[in-house]
């Protein structure tokens, strides 16, 4: 896992798979529309593996190293975005299956047996796609000066692209258009549509996270202050994204609160 977030993004260009797709581009001819960037992530890590001067895994054995690529494989691969909603669903589903268990668990400083099988053993494979996934989306779970300036530079990135969308006669994305979208307020819908169910359900089946919950709790509420003195939105603006801020805080203090934490 940690080979693999090292690498996940070996060779980006600053482009979208959309925008592969697109244009025809010779990795999304080469992975048939399939997650081309991802694929080409993988495929550079174990290039370079190739060469026994920069091999990784070399002290492995043949077992582990098939366990190591089947684990960088399957985690690469789901930091593709449109794995998102499929990944939130999963974990969504398993959350309910084991909700007991990881309330009993979320009040205890040790791992219950039947946590660490039923939850942390029996769904290894699920963890495996949801953790470099989360951690690939998480700037909105950082302090906010980190945060807000990560969440510029992947902005000026989408803003490139739409440039060049635009310059080629291509549709613009919808969050690719400098001109459309304003940065702060595009952080609200980035935080409370895609991140938030990820982050809150994850933290349901593992509590130890739940320090997470808070932090975005907070950056969305930070996001909301810097929008406000940015757009001067109505009154009814604001109240719709102070409803959507108080609705996340409430979840993120039952979830802090379950742990005993104050």
């Amino acid at each position: 896992m940690l080979v693999a977030a090292l690498c996940h993004d070996l060779g980006h260009f600053g482009k979208t798979n959309p925008f592969l797709v697109e244009t025809g581009h010779d990795l999304a001819v080469r992975y048939n529309d399939k997650s081309p960037l991802e694929n080409m992530h993988c495929a550079t890590l174990f290039q370079i593996c190739s060469d026994s001067s920069s091999d990784v895994f070399s002290m492995a054995s043949s077992a582990q190293r098939k366990e190591a690529r089947k684990v960088c494989i399957s985690s690469i691969l789901y930091t593709d975005m449109a794995n998102h909603f499929k990944l939130v669903q999963d974990i969504s589903q398993c959350s309910e299956v084991h909700m007991e268990l990881c309330e009993e668990q979320a009040g205890l400083t040790e791992l219950m047996p039947e946590y660490t099988s039923q939850v942390l053993k029996e769904q290894k494979a699920t963890w495996i796609e949801l953790f470099l996934h989360l951690a690939d989306v998480s700037n909105p779970l950082k302090p906010f000066g980190i945060c807000k300036a990560w969440a510029s530079r992947v902005l000026d990135e989408f803003f490139n692209q739409g440039d060049e969308e635009k310059r080629l006669g291509l549709p613009v994305g919808m969050m690719n258009d400098r001109d459309k979208v304003n940065r702060p307020g595009s952080q609200h819908g980035f935080i409370n549509f895609l991140v938030a169910p990820l982050v809150t359900n994850t933290v349901k089946l593992h509590p130890s996270l739940q320090e997470l919950t808070g932090q975005m709790a907070s950056n969305l509420k930070s996001w909301r202050d810097v929008w406000v003195d940015d757009l001067k939105p109505s009154a009814e603006e604001i109240e719709k994204k102070d409803s959507d801020i108080q609705r996340l805080q409430e979840v993120a203090d039952g979830l802090r609160l379950r742990t005993g934490a104050k």
